[in-house]
């Protein structure tokens, strides 16, 4: 119940949010919105207040906002080109401003989270080069290195920060490696040779070796303002966009396996796990989903937000408006393409969820 009620809650915002966004950019442009739905029908519940409906829907994997004179999800093709209300009666600018506002929604909702987080916990960083932990399967142990030691050289070279004696061990792997330290009184001398572990490389996601001696430093948390928690929140969503795009295109060259994606089941999985973790590391999980998201669906595919952009360029470029027919056929392609690619995902989360 735990993970179900998580679950909703995360994708509820998400959607809410993003939603919001276009809802909110069509209503500041003029435009007139007909629907506001959170979730795909069967319909639970519908209020209509003004000119629009405003719904709740039993299937929680998406929503929607219809406005006046815009072909979308509905395949609807019965609306005025000249209704001044219309979407497709917008200026250029005022049409991007509505297609990007729930993707702009979605990481203004992760930077915000990210920023109250730092603001509220701190910075933390590893300091000095202490010892703080020593990991009995790791060479370390074996060596003699104690909590409490002082590392100060690696191969005669002096480390004075965690970083850096991190950055002379990694290399190191398989390679026999002299390293000194102080403790108490007394300066202690070994050679040591870093246990080889593969590691994922952020930066081309792919596995490398790296040396590892099984150590852990002193954790220091420092105070962050408002400005620079924001500074902090900006740099974890671009981190956040930049993973995404990294992986997208490493399932795109085959570097990275379509298993490895996780589905509605396997976020549904990881969100009761992040509940029962606490607050800080929910709203986190809520954080990195919502920027995730919002990277998703600039994507240029029919039926996501991306689709409907290259739409809306390639309409000024060529100064006419693609046939709707067109734009139809290409929508229901990508939306069969979508629902392939959840249910592949989904199976893919039910082996894992029974594998684990």
């Amino acid at each position: 119940m735990t993970t179900i009620l998580s679950f909703l809650v995360v994708i509820g915002i998400i959607i809410f949010v993003h939603e919001l966004g276009h809802f909110l950019a069509a209503k500041l442009s003029g435009v007139r919105v007909e629907e506001f739905s959170l979730g795909f029908p069967p319909r639970m519940f519908s209020k209509t207040i003004g000119e629009t409906k405003y719904q709740l829907c039993w299937i929680p994997l998406g929503g929607y906002v219809r406005m006046s004179g815009m072909l979308d999800e509905g395949f609807d093709e019965k609306y005025d080109p000249d209704d001044p209300r219309g979407f497709v009666a917008q200026t250029l600018i005022r049409k991007l401003f509505i297609i990007t506002a729930g993707v702009l929604m979605n990481i203004l909702l992760g930077f915000m989270i990210y920023s109250g987080i730092i603001w509220h916990v701190g910075v933390s960083e590893l300091s000095g080069t202490t010892v703080t932990l020593v990991s009995s399967d790791y060479p370390a142990a074996a060596a003699g290195i104690q909590e409490g030691d002082k590392i100060f050289e690696i191969n005669g070279e002096p480390v004075e920060t965690w970083q850096e004696l991190t950055a002379a061990i990694r290399p190191r792997a398989g390679l026999p490696t002299i390293m000194r330290w102080q403790r108490g009184d007394s300066t202690m001398s070994v050679e040591i040779t870093p246990a080889t572990v593969p590691e994922m490389n952020m930066n081309t996601l792919e596995t490398d070796t790296i040396g590892k001696i099984g150590i852990l430093g002193s954790i220091v948390t420092e105070p962050a303002g408002p400005f620079s928690s924001m500074k902090y929140g900006a740099l974890e969503v671009w981190w956040v966009l930049k993973l995404s795009g990294k992986s997208i295109y490493a399932l795109i060259t085959g570097k990275a396996k379509l298993k490895q994606v996780l589905g509605p089941i396997g976020i549904a999985q990881a969100s009761g796990e992040t509940v029962r973790s606490g607050f800080v590391s929910f709203m986190s999980f809520i954080a990195l989903i919502s920027v995730s998201i919002g990277f998703l669906n600039i994507l240029p595919i029919p039926m996501l937000d991306g689709g409907h952009l290259v739409f809306i360029l390639v309409e000024a470029v060529i100064h006419r408006r693609i046939p709707d027919k067109l734009k139809v056929n290409l929508m229901k392609i990508g939306l069969a393409g979508l629902l392939l690619l959840i249910t592949v995902v989904s199976y893919n989360d039910i082996v894992r969820l029974f594998s684990d």
